[in-house]
Protein backbone atom coordinates (compact mmCIF):
# COMPACT_ATOMS: atom_id res chain seq x y z
CA UNK A 1 0.00 0.00 0.00
CA UNK A 2 1.38 3.55 -0.81
CA UNK A 3 2.43 5.69 1.92
CA UNK A 4 -0.48 8.31 1.23
CA UNK A 5 -2.88 6.01 2.66
CA UNK A 6 -1.04 4.80 6.10
CA UNK A 7 -2.16 7.54 7.96
CA UNK A 8 -5.63 7.40 7.17
CA UNK A 9 -6.88 9.31 9.98
CA UNK A 10 -4.92 12.35 9.84
CA UNK A 11 -5.41 12.22 6.13
CA UNK A 12 -9.53 12.13 6.98
CA UNK A 13 -8.84 15.27 9.67
CA UNK A 14 -7.48 17.41 6.77
CA UNK A 15 -10.22 16.94 3.96
CA UNK A 16 -13.15 16.89 6.33
CA UNK A 17 -14.40 19.39 8.21
CA UNK A 18 -13.89 18.44 12.05
CA UNK A 19 -16.34 20.96 13.62
CA UNK A 20 -18.96 18.40 12.04
CA UNK A 21 -17.66 15.11 12.80
CA UNK A 22 -15.25 12.91 15.29
CA UNK A 23 -15.71 10.05 16.80
CA UNK A 24 -16.49 10.11 20.68
CA UNK A 25 -16.48 8.72 23.83
CA UNK A 26 -18.19 9.68 27.78
CA UNK A 27 -17.75 8.12 31.23
CA UNK A 28 -20.05 8.21 34.14
CA UNK A 29 -19.14 6.58 37.64
CA UNK A 30 -21.84 6.64 40.14
CA UNK A 31 -22.54 4.61 43.36
CA UNK A 32 -19.22 2.33 42.74
CA UNK A 33 -20.47 1.56 38.70
CA UNK A 34 -18.76 3.48 35.89
CA UNK A 35 -20.11 2.95 32.41
CA UNK A 36 -18.26 3.90 29.19
CA UNK A 37 -19.60 4.51 25.90
CA UNK A 38 -18.22 4.94 22.91
CA UNK A 39 -19.07 6.51 18.59
CA UNK A 40 -16.83 4.68 16.00
CA UNK A 41 -17.33 7.30 13.33
CA UNK A 42 -15.57 6.73 9.77
CA UNK A 43 -16.28 5.74 6.33
CA UNK A 44 -16.08 1.96 6.08
CA UNK A 45 -18.32 -0.46 8.22
CA UNK A 46 -16.11 -2.87 8.08
CA UNK A 47 -16.02 -2.81 11.60
CA UNK A 48 -14.50 -6.54 12.91
CA UNK A 49 -14.11 -7.58 16.62
CA UNK A 50 -11.98 -9.91 17.50
CA UNK A 51 -11.53 -11.63 21.23
CA UNK A 52 -8.15 -13.38 22.66
CA UNK A 53 -7.93 -15.61 25.61
CA UNK A 54 -5.22 -14.46 28.69
CA UNK A 55 -2.36 -16.91 28.16
CA UNK A 56 -0.28 -17.48 31.58
CA UNK A 57 -2.29 -15.24 33.81
CA UNK A 58 -2.66 -12.47 31.26
CA UNK A 59 -6.31 -11.09 30.53
CA UNK A 60 -8.43 -11.87 28.00
CA UNK A 61 -9.39 -8.99 25.65
CA UNK A 62 -12.59 -8.08 23.11
CA UNK A 63 -10.67 -6.15 20.84
CA UNK A 64 -12.15 -3.58 17.89
CA UNK A 65 -11.10 -2.67 14.49
CA UNK A 66 -11.15 -3.30 10.74
CA UNK A 67 -10.34 -5.32 8.47
CA UNK A 68 -6.73 -4.67 9.07
CA UNK A 69 -6.80 -5.64 12.52
CA UNK A 70 -5.03 -2.74 13.71
CA UNK A 71 -6.94 -2.06 17.50
CA UNK A 72 -8.96 0.92 18.00
CA UNK A 73 -10.37 0.18 21.16
CA UNK A 74 -10.52 -2.96 23.47
CA UNK A 75 -12.11 -4.10 26.62
CA UNK A 76 -10.32 -6.67 28.66
CA UNK A 77 -11.62 -9.47 31.65
CA UNK A 78 -10.16 -6.57 34.68
CA UNK A 79 -12.94 -4.00 33.58
CA UNK A 80 -10.07 -2.00 31.58
CA UNK A 81 -11.39 -0.49 28.31
CA UNK A 82 -9.75 1.90 25.82
CA UNK A 83 -10.62 4.19 22.47
CA UNK A 84 -8.02 5.92 20.26
CA UNK A 85 -9.21 9.57 18.43
CA UNK A 86 -7.61 11.31 15.53
CA UNK A 87 -6.70 15.00 16.64
CA UNK A 88 -4.91 17.66 14.92
CA UNK A 89 -1.35 18.29 14.60
CA UNK A 90 0.80 18.56 17.75
CA UNK A 91 4.11 18.64 18.01
CA UNK A 92 5.71 15.97 20.77
CA UNK A 93 8.79 16.97 22.56
CA UNK A 94 9.06 14.55 25.14
CA UNK A 95 10.78 11.66 23.31
CA UNK A 96 14.78 11.92 24.63
CA UNK A 97 15.38 8.69 26.28
CA UNK A 98 12.41 6.98 26.07
CA UNK A 99 11.55 3.06 24.87
CA UNK A 100 10.93 2.78 21.20
CA UNK A 101 7.61 0.72 21.33
CA UNK A 102 4.97 0.26 18.79
CA UNK A 103 1.81 1.10 19.40
CA UNK A 104 0.29 -1.54 18.15
CA UNK A 105 2.73 -3.65 20.87
CA UNK A 106 1.83 -0.92 23.78
CA UNK A 107 -1.72 -1.16 23.59
CA UNK A 108 -1.19 -5.52 23.16
CA UNK A 109 0.83 -5.23 26.53
CA UNK A 110 -1.09 -2.78 28.59
CA UNK A 111 -4.78 -4.81 27.97
CA UNK A 112 -3.57 -8.33 28.07
CA UNK A 113 -1.43 -7.15 31.49
CA UNK A 114 -2.96 -3.92 33.60
CA UNK A 115 -6.43 -3.29 34.89
CA UNK A 116 -5.70 0.37 36.23
CA UNK A 117 -5.18 3.65 34.42
CA UNK A 118 -2.44 4.51 36.88
CA UNK A 119 -0.53 1.24 35.56
CA UNK A 120 -0.68 2.57 32.30
CA UNK A 121 -0.08 6.18 32.96
CA UNK A 122 3.30 4.33 34.27
CA UNK A 123 4.26 2.40 31.19
CA UNK A 124 3.74 5.64 29.41
CA UNK A 125 5.71 7.48 30.97
CA UNK A 126 9.20 5.40 29.49
CA UNK A 127 7.70 4.96 26.20
CA UNK A 128 8.07 7.83 22.73
CA UNK A 129 4.88 8.81 22.02
CA UNK A 130 5.81 10.80 19.09
CA UNK A 131 3.70 8.76 16.89
CA UNK A 132 0.73 10.58 18.72
CA UNK A 133 1.21 13.84 17.27
CA UNK A 134 -2.05 14.04 15.82
CA UNK A 135 -3.92 11.29 17.89
CA UNK A 136 -4.48 10.46 21.60
CA UNK A 137 -5.98 7.36 23.64
CA UNK A 138 -7.96 7.12 26.34
CA UNK A 139 -8.64 4.32 28.98
CA UNK A 140 -10.72 4.10 31.46
CA UNK A 141 -10.72 1.54 34.65
CA UNK A 142 -14.01 0.15 36.67
CA UNK A 143 -12.79 2.18 39.59
CA UNK A 144 -13.95 5.40 36.89
CA UNK A 145 -10.57 6.44 36.76
CA UNK A 146 -9.27 7.70 33.73
CA UNK A 147 -6.17 8.48 31.66
CA UNK A 148 -5.99 10.51 28.52
CA UNK A 149 -3.10 10.14 26.41
CA UNK A 150 -1.09 12.85 24.43
CA UNK A 151 2.17 12.93 22.92
CA UNK A 152 3.57 14.59 25.70
CA UNK A 153 0.78 14.98 28.50
CA UNK A 154 -0.46 11.92 30.70
CA UNK A 155 -3.49 13.15 32.18
CA UNK A 156 -5.40 11.16 35.27
CA UNK A 157 -8.43 12.13 36.54
CA UNK A 158 -11.53 11.25 38.55
CA UNK A 159 -14.57 12.95 37.29
CA UNK A 160 -17.93 11.48 37.74
CA UNK A 161 -19.00 12.40 34.31
CA UNK A 162 -16.65 12.66 31.11
CA UNK A 163 -16.69 13.20 27.88
CA UNK A 164 -13.65 12.61 25.16
CA UNK A 165 -13.53 13.40 21.75
CA UNK A 166 -10.98 14.73 18.71
CA UNK A 167 -9.71 17.46 21.08
CA UNK A 168 -6.78 17.65 23.64
CA UNK A 169 -7.47 18.56 27.05
CA UNK A 170 -4.02 19.88 27.59
CA UNK A 171 -4.88 22.73 24.68
CA UNK A 172 -8.27 23.98 26.58
CA UNK A 173 -9.40 25.48 29.82
CA UNK A 174 -12.68 23.44 29.48
CA UNK A 175 -15.10 21.09 27.28
CA UNK A 176 -17.31 23.73 26.92
CA UNK A 177 -14.70 25.59 25.00
CA UNK A 178 -14.79 23.39 21.97
CA UNK A 179 -16.37 23.65 19.00
CA UNK A 180 -17.62 20.11 17.81
CA UNK A 181 -20.95 19.58 17.08
CA UNK A 182 -20.58 16.12 18.84
CA UNK A 183 -19.19 17.65 22.08
CA UNK A 184 -21.16 20.45 22.20
CA UNK A 185 -24.71 18.07 21.68
CA UNK A 186 -23.68 15.38 24.57
CA UNK A 187 -22.89 18.41 26.85
CA UNK A 188 -26.70 19.65 26.05
CA UNK A 189 -28.06 16.16 26.51
CA UNK A 190 -26.22 16.08 30.05
CA UNK A 191 -27.00 19.39 31.18
CA UNK A 192 -30.84 18.83 30.63
CA UNK A 193 -30.63 14.86 31.83
CA UNK A 194 -30.62 13.20 34.95
CA UNK A 195 -27.28 11.18 35.08
CA UNK A 196 -27.44 7.22 35.66
CA UNK A 197 -24.80 5.12 35.24
CA UNK A 198 -26.38 2.60 33.34
CA UNK A 199 -26.16 1.47 29.80
CA UNK A 200 -29.28 3.01 28.68
CA UNK A 201 -28.40 6.67 29.92
CA UNK A 202 -25.15 6.02 28.34
CA UNK A 203 -26.44 4.66 25.25
CA UNK A 204 -28.62 8.34 25.55
CA UNK A 205 -25.08 10.52 25.41
CA UNK A 206 -23.86 8.67 22.78
CA UNK A 207 -26.88 8.86 20.66
CA UNK A 208 -27.13 12.63 21.13
CA UNK A 209 -23.15 12.69 20.43
CA UNK A 210 -23.89 10.40 16.95
CA UNK A 211 -23.39 11.39 13.34
CA UNK A 212 -25.29 10.09 9.91
CA UNK A 213 -23.29 11.97 7.68
CA UNK A 214 -20.71 9.90 5.27
CA UNK A 215 -18.09 9.75 7.63
CA UNK A 216 -20.70 8.87 10.38
CA UNK A 217 -21.34 6.53 13.45
CA UNK A 218 -20.41 2.58 12.52
CA UNK A 219 -21.36 1.51 15.82
CA UNK A 220 -21.48 2.67 18.63
CA UNK A 221 -19.99 0.39 22.20
CA UNK A 222 -21.71 0.49 25.81
CA UNK A 223 -18.99 -1.02 28.34
CA UNK A 224 -20.34 -1.78 32.02
CA UNK A 225 -17.23 -2.34 33.19
CA UNK A 226 -17.63 -4.07 36.48
CA UNK A 227 -20.28 -6.38 35.29
CA UNK A 228 -18.20 -6.42 32.12
CA UNK A 229 -21.22 -6.40 30.10
CA UNK A 230 -21.37 -4.80 26.46
CA UNK A 231 -24.24 -3.70 24.35
CA UNK A 232 -23.81 -3.00 20.71
CA UNK A 233 -25.59 -0.50 18.30
CA UNK A 234 -24.97 -0.72 14.67
CA UNK A 235 -25.18 2.41 12.12
CA UNK A 236 -25.94 5.05 14.15
CA UNK A 237 -29.61 3.14 14.73
CA UNK A 238 -30.55 3.26 18.21
CA UNK A 239 -33.21 1.74 17.98
CA UNK A 240 -32.41 -2.01 18.33
CA UNK A 241 -29.11 -3.45 20.06
CA UNK A 242 -27.31 -6.70 20.83
CA UNK A 243 -25.55 -7.34 24.53
CA UNK A 244 -23.14 -9.36 25.02
CA UNK A 245 -21.46 -10.72 28.07
CA UNK A 246 -17.58 -10.84 27.98
CA UNK A 247 -16.53 -13.62 29.74
CA UNK A 248 -18.81 -15.77 27.97
CA UNK A 249 -17.67 -14.47 24.48
CA UNK A 250 -14.14 -14.73 25.56
CA UNK A 251 -14.99 -19.28 26.81
CA UNK A 252 -15.98 -19.57 23.26
CA UNK A 253 -12.44 -19.32 22.02
CA UNK A 254 -10.15 -16.84 20.00
CA UNK A 255 -12.14 -15.55 16.82
CA UNK A 256 -13.27 -12.90 14.86
CA UNK A 257 -16.64 -11.43 14.80
CA UNK A 258 -18.44 -9.22 11.85
CA UNK A 259 -19.90 -6.72 13.84
CA UNK A 260 -22.84 -6.79 10.83
CA UNK A 261 -23.21 -10.48 11.63
CA UNK A 262 -24.72 -9.49 15.10
CA UNK A 263 -27.43 -8.32 13.67
CA UNK A 264 -30.84 -8.92 11.78
CA UNK A 265 -30.18 -8.87 7.49
CA UNK A 266 -33.16 -6.32 7.56
CA UNK A 267 -31.36 -3.71 9.81
CA UNK A 268 -30.26 -0.57 8.62
CA UNK A 269 -26.99 -1.45 9.73
CA UNK A 270 -26.72 -4.29 7.57
CA UNK A 271 -28.14 -3.14 4.60
CA UNK A 272 -25.78 -0.37 4.52
CA UNK A 273 -23.02 -3.17 5.07
CA UNK A 274 -24.00 -4.71 1.94
CA UNK A 275 -24.42 -2.14 -0.18
CA UNK A 276 -20.94 -1.34 0.93
CA UNK A 277 -19.46 -4.87 -0.02
CA UNK A 278 -21.49 -5.80 -2.96
CA UNK A 279 -19.37 -7.60 -5.14
CA UNK A 280 -21.39 -7.88 -8.33
CA UNK A 281 -21.43 -4.24 -8.16
CA UNK A 282 -18.45 -2.49 -6.04
CA UNK A 283 -18.85 0.54 -7.23
CA UNK A 284 -22.65 0.81 -6.09
CA UNK A 285 -21.79 2.33 -2.80
CA UNK A 286 -19.83 4.86 -4.98
CA UNK A 287 -22.53 6.09 -7.59
CA UNK A 288 -24.84 6.64 -4.74
CA UNK A 289 -22.51 8.89 -2.67
CA UNK A 290 -21.54 10.97 -5.78
CA UNK A 291 -25.25 10.63 -7.29
CA UNK A 292 -25.93 14.41 -8.43
CA UNK A 293 -22.29 15.24 -7.94
CA UNK A 294 -21.05 14.04 -11.07
CA UNK A 295 -21.89 17.31 -12.61
CA UNK A 296 -19.00 18.84 -10.77
CA UNK A 297 -16.14 19.62 -12.47
CA UNK A 298 -12.59 17.14 -11.41
CA UNK A 299 -11.29 20.27 -9.59
CA UNK A 300 -14.43 20.37 -7.11
CA UNK A 301 -14.78 16.60 -6.46
CA UNK A 302 -11.02 17.07 -5.76
CA UNK A 303 -11.59 19.79 -3.04
CA UNK A 304 -14.16 17.75 -2.16
CA UNK A 305 -12.02 14.52 -0.87
CA UNK A 306 -13.67 12.31 -3.63
CA UNK A 307 -10.40 11.11 -4.61
CA UNK A 308 -9.23 10.46 -1.00
CA UNK A 309 -12.65 8.25 -1.00
CA UNK A 310 -12.14 6.67 -3.79
CA UNK A 311 -8.58 5.57 -2.66
CA UNK A 312 -9.43 4.21 0.40
CA UNK A 313 -12.44 1.96 -0.63
CA UNK A 314 -10.37 0.72 -3.33
CA UNK A 315 -7.59 -0.34 -1.51
CA UNK A 316 -9.69 -1.47 1.30
CA UNK A 317 -11.05 -3.83 -1.48
CA UNK A 318 -7.00 -5.04 -2.60
CA UNK A 319 -5.65 -5.54 0.67
CA UNK A 320 -8.34 -5.64 3.30
CA UNK A 321 -10.47 -8.17 1.31
CA UNK A 322 -8.18 -9.73 -1.35
CA UNK A 323 -10.40 -8.65 -3.88
CA UNK A 324 -8.20 -7.17 -7.24
CA UNK A 325 -11.57 -7.45 -9.61
CA UNK A 326 -13.11 -4.91 -7.39
CA UNK A 327 -10.32 -2.68 -6.93
CA UNK A 328 -10.03 -2.31 -10.21
CA UNK A 329 -13.47 -1.33 -11.10
CA UNK A 330 -13.60 1.17 -8.16
CA UNK A 331 -10.22 2.96 -9.40
CA UNK A 332 -11.37 2.86 -13.24
CA UNK A 333 -14.51 4.08 -12.41
CA UNK A 334 -12.66 7.44 -10.32
CA UNK A 335 -10.45 8.05 -12.98
CA UNK A 336 -13.77 8.38 -15.24
CA UNK A 337 -14.91 10.82 -12.80
CA UNK A 338 -11.07 12.18 -12.29
CA UNK A 339 -8.80 11.34 -15.25
CA UNK A 340 -5.88 13.53 -14.32
CA UNK A 341 -5.73 12.32 -10.37
CA UNK A 342 -1.95 10.66 -10.77
CA UNK A 343 -2.60 9.03 -7.14
CA UNK A 344 -5.57 7.34 -8.56
CA UNK A 345 -3.56 6.52 -11.86
CA UNK A 346 -1.28 5.12 -9.40
CA UNK A 347 -3.71 3.29 -7.49
CA UNK A 348 -5.22 1.49 -10.77
CA UNK A 349 -1.21 0.45 -11.61
CA UNK A 350 -0.53 -1.26 -8.69
CA UNK A 351 -4.45 -3.52 -8.58
CA UNK A 352 -3.40 -4.19 -12.12
CA UNK A 353 -0.03 -5.32 -10.83
CA UNK A 354 -1.64 -7.40 -8.19
CA UNK A 355 -3.90 -9.00 -11.06
CA UNK A 356 -0.77 -9.80 -12.91
CA UNK A 357 -1.68 -7.85 -15.55
CA UNK A 358 1.68 -5.65 -16.29
CA UNK A 359 1.20 -4.40 -19.19
CA UNK A 360 -2.12 -2.30 -17.91
CA UNK A 361 -0.14 -1.72 -14.71
CA UNK A 362 3.10 -0.42 -16.65
CA UNK A 363 0.53 1.99 -18.80
CA UNK A 364 -1.34 3.06 -15.40
CA UNK A 365 2.24 4.17 -13.78
CA UNK A 366 3.57 5.87 -17.17
CA UNK A 367 0.24 7.96 -16.56
CA UNK A 368 1.11 8.88 -13.80
CA UNK A 369 4.19 9.81 -13.78
CA UNK A 370 3.41 11.96 -17.18
CA UNK A 371 0.93 13.77 -14.35
CA UNK A 372 3.51 13.77 -11.26
CA UNK A 373 6.73 13.02 -12.59
CA UNK A 374 7.78 13.59 -9.17
CA UNK A 375 6.04 10.34 -8.76
CA UNK A 376 8.30 7.72 -6.89
CA UNK A 377 6.28 4.77 -6.35
CA UNK A 378 5.59 4.46 -9.89
CA UNK A 379 8.82 4.12 -10.66
CA UNK A 380 9.53 2.14 -8.20
CA UNK A 381 6.80 -0.46 -9.92
CA UNK A 382 7.72 0.51 -13.24
CA UNK A 383 10.83 -0.88 -12.77
CA UNK A 384 9.64 -4.28 -11.13
CA UNK A 385 7.56 -4.56 -14.13
CA UNK A 386 10.20 -4.09 -16.76
CA UNK A 387 12.26 -7.12 -14.49
CA UNK A 388 8.93 -9.42 -15.31
CA UNK A 389 8.05 -10.78 -18.45
CA UNK A 390 4.99 -8.99 -19.67
CA UNK A 391 1.66 -10.78 -20.20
Amino acid sequence: MKNQLISLLAIFLLLTPLKSIGCSMHKITQNGKTIVGNNEDWLSPNNLFWFENGIDGSYGVMYMGQLNRFAQGAINSAGLVFDGFANPELAVENTEGKLEVPIGDAVKQIMQTMSTAEEVKNYFEKINLSYLSSSQLVFVDNSGTYLIVEGDELILGEEEEKIFSNFYYSQIESERDVDLDNVRNGLQFMDNSTASPSLQYCSDVMKSMSSSQVFGTQYSTIYDLNNLKIRLYLFHDYSQYVELDLMTELSKGNRDVMLSDLFSKESPGSKHYEKYNNTENPISFLEELIGTEEDLTEEELASQGFGWIINFIGYEWLNGKDNTQAAITIFEYGLALMPNDFDLHDSLGEAYFENKEYKKSKLSYQKSLELNPDNSNAKKFIEKINSKKSD
